[in-house]
């Protein structure tokens, strides 16, 4: 089997389960979608040790980042200039995103703005909510490095199973 072939069986095996999981059990507290985000900002991290690192680092960082523009802009209540200055904290954000990644364990500017976008997409809680993403955002990432790991297992065994298979020949 192909090694792009057992990743995408042990993806779908995966999110099979996770979902059958998430949907009956454990919603609303865990969001799949932001797991589906954060699995995908491991592989765009690069994958392996390194990439479930930097995935939830990353990602950690763009939810607490936005969570602290938004308590900022509802500290700062300008009354008619509000939008301005939310919109003009968001630009700080997104300019931070990206200066970030000059830190090794923060490099992976799309899993910076995953993490974001997590947090924006469940409705910017500053509330219990914020450790559900951020719950959501762990999992998610090593659903990543677990499907890797059993891509790469089945992509051997597969191998071992042709070899011994062509030995008998």
């Amino acid at each position: 089997m192909k090694p792009s072939t057992a990743i995408a069986l042990s993806v779908g095996l995966l999110v099979w389960g996770w979902t059958f999981v998430t949907f009956s059990y454990l919603e609303p507290r865990v969001l799949t979608w932001v797991t589906f985000l954060t699995w995908a900002s491991f592989y765009a991290a690069g994958g392996g040790v390194s990439g479930l690192a930097k995935s939830m680092a990353s990602g950690i960082v763009g939810v607490l980042a936005s969570a602290a523009v938004m308590w900022m802009g509802g500290q700062l209540d300008a009354g008619a200039h509000h939008l301005t200055i939310l919109t003009l904290l968001l630009g700080v954000l997104g300019w931070l995103l990206c200066t970030v990644a000059a830190l090794p364990l923060l490099s992976c500017i799309p899993a910076n703005f995953i993490g974001a976008a997590a947090f924006f997409g469940a409705g910017s809680p500053i509330d219990l909510k914020l450790v559900w993403v951020l719950g959501s955002l762990i999992a998610g990432a090593a659903l990543g490095f677990a499907s890797q790991r059993l891509g790469q297992a089945l992509a051997k065994l597969t191998a071992s199973a042709a070899i011994r298979g062509a030995g008998r020949s």
